[in-house]
């Protein structure tokens, strides 16, 4: 019986063996995929891991391309430029754009011309308005610089018209076609000398000296042909009866500041205006020549590099100065040439008299002659209502005074002895500055410009009759600065665009 029972317990201790191992085999098969899921893990985790590349945001810069300015809203800013139009060139850029750079050099000696006045600008195109040129000065190397500029073909200008102790000027030249592809350097403008005499010899009938007064804030009619100012101008038409006259010259522009600079310099920056000269076209249609482009900013930074009467007086020796109102236009062409510059806030009587005789004094004792340019302007520039038909109201209030004025002077000059050697010439480059409500008071006229466009040019003493002569259609101011200068026996402003032809009318003493 015991082994009956041994041998019935046999299969049973195997059964429970054989599921001992298949349990066994079951944890250390689920103990392995942990394993190899956890080492996966771990794989994945630790593994070195390369760099992240993270999209990285593209900022654009501004598109350096030249843009053509805006003449008639030049205060609306382009799309394609990053500041105003009126702080700034379009070519230029608060940042990136290229660098072009060079030297100015006397193109005989090949040495560096310190202090010349150097231009960037778009090449002119007829018909199409221009921006603001940029301009510097050379360094005591010759050096020049422009940063931040567009990509395209500039104009480059450069002139100096002062003497700085070498006794030369260089006058201006003109290098068009100039491409800008990137950064560029070593771009070399070599300027022609012109040897200064510092000396003149009075030519025989030649005033050796000149005073110029310009009635600024006065019709020129009122002075030639209106009848109700007769008692205002009693010196003034004395003064035109012997002097001769050319009675109408038309400034080109009609606002003040520009006609002053065209009075002293013959002309506007050539190479700055994009109308072909001198094509006539009428008044009010762009007129041969452009100006709101380069005429914008404070008036103190006007750098053209043009030669202007003063300059020319300077070369030759002569004293210069001029006496003035405030406003008096700040530019290199009206500064540079000075020996003494007064500016006043107002005008009195006696302060103008006072200056004028300092300045004229003290120009007596040059061997050479002296210039003198001065307002005669007790007419405020704010006064815009007053008309000469207005009785006794501002204008002739202010005509009056200054026909009393200019007695006075003539008078002093006569007991200095100084009528016989010193031309006096009268002009008016009122345009449009004042009287705007009464703007062509005295009718648009035949030519319908109107008198308030209208000057007038009149001489008074040695050289007044060779110096009778205008522009060839008779009609433009631009012919101031020249005939001034031949009426003392100099050349004209190197940029005066008027040539010398006979005068047509003249009156007063010449036939």
């Amino acid at each position: 019986m015991r082994k009956q029972r041994n041998k019935a317990s046999l299969p049973k201790t195997s059964f429970l063996k054989a599921r001992r191992m298949r349990r066994l085999l079951l944890i250390l098969s689920g103990c392995f995929v942990l394993v190899l899921i956890g080492a996966s893990f771990a794989y994945v985790y630790l593994r070195p891991k390369p760099p992240v590349a993270h999209p990285k945001k593209v900022i654009a810069g501004p598109t350096f391309r030249p843009v053509v300015g805006d003449v008639n809203d030049p205060e609306v800013d382009d799309d394609d430029v990053t500041v105003q139009q009126s702080l700034i060139p379009a070519f230029q850029f608060k940042r990136g754009g290229y660098t072009i750079s060079g030297t100015v050099v006397d193109a005989h000696s090949k040495q560096p011309v310190f202090g010349a006045v150097v231009w960037i600008d778009l090449p002119v195109q007829v018909g199409q308005p221009t921006t603001i040129p940029l301009n510097t000065v050379t360094d005591a190397q010759g050096n020049y610089q422009f940063i931040h500029i567009a990509p395209g073909n500039y104009t480059l200008v450069a002139s100096r018209y002062y003497n700085i102790g070498d006794n030369r000027y260089y006058t201006e030249r003109i290098f068009s076609s100039v491409v800008l592809t990137g950064n560029r350097s070593g771009v070399t403008l070599p300027l022609t000398p012109i040897s200064i005499s510092g000396s003149r010899s009075v030519p025989p009938g030649k005033a050796k000296n000149i005073i110029l007064i310009d009635l600024r804030g006065f019709y020129a009619t009122s002075l030639l042909d209106d009848p109700l100012l007769l008692d205002e101008t009693r010196n003034f038409r004395a003064f035109l009866q012997h002097a001769t006259v050319q009675p109408s010259l038309w400034l080109p522009y009609g606002w003040r500041p520009l006609d002053q600079y065209a009075l002293l310099t013959g002309s506007y920056p050539q190479w700055a205006t994009y109308d072909p000269w001198p094509h006539v076209v009428p008044w009010g249609i762009p007129d041969n020549i452009d100006t709101t482009f380069w005429f914008t900013g404070g008036r103190g930074a006007h750098l053209f590099g043009q030669e202007s009467i003063f300059d020319v007086a300077k070369s030759y020796g002569m004293q210069t100065g001029v006496v003035t109102s405030s406003d008096y236009l700040l530019s290199d062409a009206t500064t540079r040439g000075l020996d003494l510059l007064q500016r006043s806030s107002t005008f009195t009587q006696a302060n103008w008299l006072t200056q004028m005789k300092e300045e004229i004094s003290s120009g007596q004792t040059q061997s050479n002659g002296f210039l003198v340019y001065s307002e005669l302007a007790p007419l405020s520039a704010s006064d815009t209502t007053s008309s000469p038909d207005a009785q006794g109201d501002d204008y002739q209030q202010a005509l009056l005074l200054a026909d009393q004025t200019f007695g006075q002077l003539l008078t002093w000059l006569a007991q200095q002895g100084l009528l016989q050697n010193t031309l006096i010439a009268l002009t008016t480059s009122q345009a449009e500055a004042n009287h705007s409500f009464a703007d062509n008071f005295y009718g648009m006229g035949s030519t319908g410009q109107g008198t308030s466009k209208q000057t007038l040019l009149a001489l008074s003493g040695p050289g007044q009759c060779a110096a009778a002569t205008v522009l060839q259609s008779n009609n433009s101011a631009f012919s101031i600065a020249p005939t001034l200068m031949h009426a003392i026996g100099l050349p004209a402003p190197a940029e005066a665009r008027m040539p010398f032809v006979p005068s047509q009318h003249t009156e007063g003493g010449c036939s």
